[in-house]
């Protein structure tokens, strides 16, 4: 591309500064301000627009080593060389004897900056979030993400752009992470995994992105990649800090390790873009789904209900997320109720502990609960036959005890884990006071509850913290019992 050595004021001016500083008139790169110091006082001036610049502001703020006389006549003679080098820069900068001023004077001298333009960008995606407007506003982050090239005039290194430079790179950053997000709801897994690469260009020392980059190549089916992407980050870590990565770095890279590779996972029939049928319409849901796992992996339990008219897809959209779940290398066990005569008690419960993913840490149990466990699932003690076989429970601690012993059952398994409960209109009474007890037992644990009910279920068997809803419990200080602190109903259907 050709270049020239002045401003023609028939085209607008285009200034870069995100990555690197650049001059482009109409579509001619201006190649004459490469001096540093010029380039520092232009970037400072078109910074800072919306006020004059004092002169001896400008004077100490790029000569702080020189003393007053110095420094003013190095702004002096850094305009002269800038005047010389934009013959017509006088369109834009008002120019008297106490100040400096970046402002257009001539209607016709048109202007563009590119970090004006990447926090606008910014500013429409935060409007569109505000009206749900999730496609216009995936457009906008899009755009903006576009628009950073890099840092804001990396060959700066004068102190007054550091405090801005951070500031534009963290307005970056939280833009790319609310991106992720979208992309993630929307399951666009391909485009989430270009985002987060682009994230750790600019970060590369960013476990959580690290973390992200992980999920979203499980997800996508890819457990290679995914296992490839911790390796990438030990050596980064190893390289530039001479450190490990964190707890839950190695957690997630344990998980995608201890994934059945063997035969089909459970989330088989996960729907990825562009494979098989789409879940459709139900975007606003999914991501109540996905708000509520994020809220159990970093805080306490959580149970979500999922309600609506026959046929309306509930069952598809539990088992959606248990697949979602479960492609990260992550524990889910799913049961169904049945309406028949003399709902089995239990009968969950049952289910729940024989699925692959619990019923392998039955073994490691204490004896005392691995017997209490053998009510529900006796072939426990085929491997353990030293021990007693349960006794008939005839006193109200035995059921008690029974029920600490499910609960560490349930416990032991990897967290966070999800539970899925289908048609939870016919779950037996028993099962439901065993939750209740659960989530005291655990106000802590990372655990997800999904439940399937039709639109006017059936569900007054159910008792008080264990109706179809939406609540979380917790600790009460060195209270040795919890308190349900939050109990909404949070029907899905939409």
């Amino acid at each position: 591309m050709k270049e020239q050595s002045n401003i023609n004021l028939n085209f607008p001016l285009h200034i870069h500064l995100l990555g690197d500083f650049l001059l482009v008139s109409g579509d001619t790169p201006v190649a004459t301000v490469h001096v540093p110091r010029l380039q520092s006082l232009l970037a400072y001036l078109v910074l800072h627009r919306t006020a004059p610049q004092a002169r001896s502001h400008l004077a100490f703020l790029l000569w702080p080593d020189s003393t007053d006389a110095q420094a003013h006549v190095n702004l002096r003679k850094a305009l002269h060389h800038l005047r010389q080098a934009l013959p017509s820069i006088d369109h834009f900068l008002h120019v008297d004897r106490q100040s400096l001023h970046w402002q257009p004077s001539r209607s016709d001298a048109a202007w563009t900056l590119d970090v004006q333009h990447f926090e606008q960008a910014l500013a429409s995606a935060e409007q569109t979030e505000r009206v749900l407007d999730k496609a216009v506003m995936r457009q906008a982050l899009e755009g903006a993400l576009d628009l950073y090239r890099g840092d804001l005039l990396p060959g700066c290194y004068d102190e007054w752009i550091l405090p801005e430079r951070d500031r534009v790179r963290q307005l970056f950053f939280q833009a790319a992470e609310r991106l992720i997000t979208l992309l993630e709801q929307e399951r666009d897994y391909d485009a989430a995994i270009r985002t987060a690469q682009r994230l750790l260009r600019h970060d590369p020392l960013q476990e959580t992105t690290y973390r992200q980059l992980m999920r979203f190549y499980a997800l996508r089916g890819d457990r290679v990649a995914a296992l490839r992407v911790y390796h990438t980050c030990v050596t980064v870590l190893e390289r530039e800090l001479a450190a490990e990565p964190s707890e839950p770095t190695r957690q997630a890279y344990e998980s995608l390790l201890q994934m059945n590779t063997s035969s089909a996972p459970p989330s088989a029939s996960l729907t990825l873009r562009g494979t098989g049928a789409p879940l459709l319409g139900r975007q606003q849901e999914w991501g109540h789904l996905q708000a509520a796992w994020r809220g159990v992996a970093s805080d306490h339990p959580h149970i979500v209900v999922i309600s609506g008219e026959a046929g309306i897809g509930k069952t598809r959209l539990a088992e959606e997320m248990e697949a979602w779940v479960s492609r990260q290398g992550l524990t889910t066990a799913s049961a169904h109720c049945y309406a028949a005569a003399g709902r089995l008690a239990y009968a969950p419960v049952t289910a729940w502990l024989r699925t692959d993913t619990l019923r392998t840490g039955l073994s490691a149990l204490d004896p005392a609960w691995i017997t209490e466990i053998a009510r529900l699932v006796p072939e426990v003690l085929a491997k353990r036959p030293e021990l007693p076989r349960p006794a008939p429970m005839t006193e109200g601690w035995q059921r008690q005890h029974f029920f600490e012993a499910l609960a560490h059952a349930v416990l032991n398994a990897r967290q966070p884990l999800l539970l899925l409960l289908d048609d939870l209109q016919w779950c037996d009474n028993e099962t439901l006071e065993w939750v209740h007890y659960l989530l005291r037992f655990a106000p802590g644990a990372h655990l997800l509850l999904i439940g399937t009910v039709p639109r006017g279920g059936d569900t007054s068997g159910a008792s008080p913290g264990s109706v179809p809803g939406s609540y979380t419990t917790r600790g009460t200080g060195d209270r040795s019992r919890a308190r349900t602190a939050q109990y909404k109903r949070n029907n899905l259907s939409g």
